[in-house]
């Protein structure tokens, strides 16, 4: 995957305020995934059983209609 120019350097931008002290959540940007926050949102919580069950229910109401 290519990343674009804005978004290389609003990374580099991120990485260099988090090094002078700004906390990781107020990142525009995703360190992990390479691109913007916003777009990898879910993508860093963990499932647990709640989580789980209700990606299950929702299939199922889904299945339903």
């Amino acid at each position: 995957m290519s990343i674009s120019k804005k978004l290389a350097a609003a990374l580099k931008r991120d990485d260099q305020l988090e090094d002078a002290g700004m906390h990781a959540d107020d990142r525009v940007t995703c360190y992990t995934h390479q691109s913007w926050a916003e777009d990898c949102e879910g993508s860093h919580l963990k499932d647990t059983a709640g989580s789980l069950l209700a990606e299950h229910n929702e299939l199922q109401r889904r299945r339903l209609r």
